[in-house]
């Protein structure tokens, strides 16, 4: 699939269908074990796949008896087979959730970015989503938003997806050091 430009209005499925399709894509990616980032200045829980037929018991068999897969318990899963490493800021209800029980015992990391930071984006094996969606549920479901797909089977995608690998391990970096 070539990139494509998904402009959300505020309702309709189509940012939230790509969304969880592409993080449950992932799951199948163990040829590649560079570590999915997810970058956001606001950072919650939300659902990330409806589940109420077990459409999802394969990848996620300790999962399929919830109706809704959240994007907490989906970055524990994740994070089982796969670095994952979330950059955000110090806003309260951003820390509530990079903080919480299950997302520290999990081995998923995070660092925090000055107030200045704005950038949003998931990059990963195979794709690299971007645009102006914080990675929350009105972000997700509510507010209008604008988000690029950038997909690897793409020629431009692929060299957006290692320049963005470039940057991205980059600004890992340097915020270790602050």
């Amino acid at each position: 699939m070539a990139s494509r430009d998904i402009w959300s209005h505020g309702s309709g499925r189509q940012l939230p269908d790509l969304l969880g399709s592409a993080l449950m894509a992932l799951l199948l990616r163990t040829d590649d074990a560079r570590p999915a980032y997810f970058c956001s200045p606001w950072i919650t829980n939300f659902t990330v796949a409806r589940n109420a037929f077990r459409d999802f018991e394969f990848l996620l068999p300790d999962l399929s008896d919830q109706e809704a897969i959240s994007f907490a318990d989906y970055l524990v899963h994740l994070a089982r087979s796969r670095p994952v490493r979330m950059v955000s800021t110090a806003q309260a209800v951003s820390l509530a959730f990079l903080q919480s029980p299950g997302l520290r015992s999990s081995g998923v990391e995070h660092r925090l970015a000055g107030d200045g930071f704005h950038e949003k984006g998931i990059l990963a094996p195979g794709f690299y989503l971007e645009g102006s969606m914080n990675l929350t549920h009105n972000g997700v479901y509510v507010n209008g938003e604008k988000v690029t797909y950038h997909a690897e089977s793409d020629s431009d995608g692929e060299g957006r997806i290692a320049r963005a690998y470039l940057e991205f391990n980059r600004r890992w970096e340097l915020l270790e050091r602050q």
